[in-house]
């Protein structure tokens, strides 16, 4: 993909700000701000910038929280039903439909007379990938009443029906980006730079990814699956992976990666966040050789977490294993990385410098190069980094998925060839950080290395373990946005040797969020969910003790 370098104007943020931050309310119950520009003024061009933007804020927001609870990065809270309360959920389902979704009627409505058929396609996408997150999330959702005006109390359309609407726009897009359609002189294509066939590309691709997870309650799933493999219209090379490109504006907006403006601090520096002990663990020791991956991923600022394993910084540290966690890693890891145990909620020691910080990939922060420095807002990439929304890679492991289900394919070699893409695609954001000491970056000789190890447990196991090894593998890849690792999870129930909750009993994993506290509390018709085990349509696996490494 071309790396586009936003830039928002002024008179975008005038225009726009008057649609987006004029809703007092984080309900549907949306009204026109008498004091802006009515819906008919709206500049159908600068609009489409702010959805573009506004939808890659909230893939961000929904993968961070789906890292959590996949322990791909690390979760405080020791009872799934507290983690994540539905006040949690307020600001994503304000963005999704008054961000995204309302935005993108608004344009297509003042699109429409103008014959701008581009930008109608692209909106009909991002609708499509914004409202199948939504059913990923919470199950059942307003949609098709969601946006009326008339209608004060939406109800939820199955999430079933959603998908279905889902397709069906992109249907229609794929039809759009076909045909021609007049350019404007302000019309930014902020993820493809107009190759309509990439965004065709991604439209197949994204019904590749609704026929994965629905392939346990629709027969023919599989099948349909198949046949857009067939067509080679979909995401095959990273040439065409579906990212956004954050750069290192720090004006309002705040141009940057979210994960680096949350996490490095000013002078005199550190981070905020933890990683995911078990996460860490998985990459650095189980295969012979460490992931050359995880230099990217991670940065550590000190070299060896022993001297600070005290009561005052490490307080596990002085506390036995508990025995629910025989077999995992606990509380600290050799050679300086510093992370948390899954569902710890102690409080937060002064270990700011001290924690393993996110690295150049994707958040755009600093490479590791062994120099153990305490991390600032000056370091690394400076937020130059990407959201990862859908990849090449991500293709491929969903392949190997269904491969190893009822499909077809190889899948082993499709295993090792979404690992391959996730290799190159890593490697290429050393040139991020122009501080690097790039004599530490590993010998690209150790990708060869790496993969035979995964071919030679792959060979040695079961199907079983095949599962679990794809699994773990696949949740790697996805660094940086954990939403189809969620819902693999769910779907499949890998990987099974997962770390557990800190907490020996801390209930049901969350099979679907709470309902937002703003949505519930304003909409009669949206009552909320007693626990989070409410199943989305997709899943039909047990109630109960499932997953199993809850």
């Amino acid at each position: 993909m071309n790396n586009i370098k936003k830039t928002v104007s002024l008179l975008l943020l005038v225009l726009i700000g008057v649609f987006y931050t004029s809703c007092e309310t984080t309900d549907l119950n949306l009204t026109d701000n008498p004091n802006g520009l009515t819906e008919s003024q709206a500049d159908v061009d600068f609009l489409l910038n702010e959805i573009q933007t506004e939808f890659a804020r909230n893939v961000t927001e929904f993968g961070r929280t789906a890292m959590e609870v996949t322990r791909m990065s690390y979760m405080f809270g020791r009872t799934y039903a507290n983690a994540f309360g539905p006040a949690s959920q307020d600001a994503r389902w304000d963005r999704a439909y008054t961000g995204i979704i309302k935005n993108i009627r608004i344009m297509e409505a003042n699109a429409t007379p103008k014959g701008l058929r581009y930008q109608i396609a692209i909106g009909k996408v991002i609708e499509a990938f914004t409202i199948v997150n939504l059913v990923d999330f919470y199950g059942s959702v307003p949609y098709s009443k969601g946006l009326n005006i008339a209608n004060l109390a939406p109800t939820a359309d199955s999430g079933l029906a959603v998908y279905a609407a889902a397709v069906k726009l992109l249907d229609e897009a794929n039809v759009l980006f076909a045909g021609t359609s007049i350019d404007t002189q302000n019309f930014k294509d902020l993820y493809y730079n107009k190759s309509w066939s990439k965004w065709i590309n991604l439209s197949n691709s994204l019904k590749l990814k609704i026929y994965a997870q629905t392939r346990l309650v629709d027969p023919t799933a599989i099948s349909k699956f198949n046949t857009i493999i067939a067509s080679g219209n979909y995401i095959k090379v990273a040439a065409d992976d579906f990212q956004f490109d954050w750069g290192i504006t720090v004006a309002n907006p705040d141009f940057r990666h979210p994960i680096f403006a949350d996490n490095y601090l000013a002078a005199p520096g550190g981070t905020t966040e933890y990683q995911s002990i078990w996460f860490m663990d998985y990459m650095k020791n189980s295969k012979s050789i460490a992931d050359p991956r995880m230099k990217f991923y991670f940065y550590r600022q000190v070299s060896d977490v022993t001297p600070f394993q005290t009561i005052q910084f490490l307080r596990c540290s002085a506390e036995p294993t508990p025995p629910h966690y025989a077999g995992f890693p606990y509380c600290s890891l050799a050679n300086g990385y510093w992370g948390r145990d899954h569902g710890n909620s102690e409080g937060i020691p002064p270990d700011g410098d001290k924690k393993t910080a996110y690295g150049v990939y994707p958040a755009g922060g600093r490479f590791d190069d062994n120099s153990y420095k305490v991390i600032t807002l000056n370091d690394g990439g400076k937020g130059d980094g990407i959201t990862p929304v859908f990849l090449s890679s991500t293709v491929d492991f969903l392949r190997a998925e269904l491969a190893l289900n009822g499909g077809t394919g190889d899948a082993k070699a499709l295993l090792l060839s979404g690992i391959g893409k996730s290799f190159t695609k890593v490697r290429s954001f050393i040139s991020r950080d122009k501080a690097a000491i790039l004599t530490t970056v590993p010998a690209i000789t150790l990708d060869a290395t790496y993969a035979t190890a995964v071919s030679t447990q792959y060979d040695a196991a079961t199907a079983d373990g095949k599962m679990e090894l794809l699994s773990k593998e696949f949740f790697v890849s996805l660094f940086g946005n954990g939403i189809d690792a969620y819902n693999f999870y769910r779907r499949t129930g890998y990987p099974k040797m997962i770390q557990p909750n800190i907490e020996p009993n801390p209930g049901q994993f969350i099979r679907s969020f709470f309902y937002p506290a703003n949505e519930t509390s304003a909409n009669p018709n949206i009552p909320q969910k007693s626990a989070v085990t409410t199943r989305v349509f997709w899943d039909n696996n047990p109630s109960t003790g499932f997953p199993v490494g809850n």
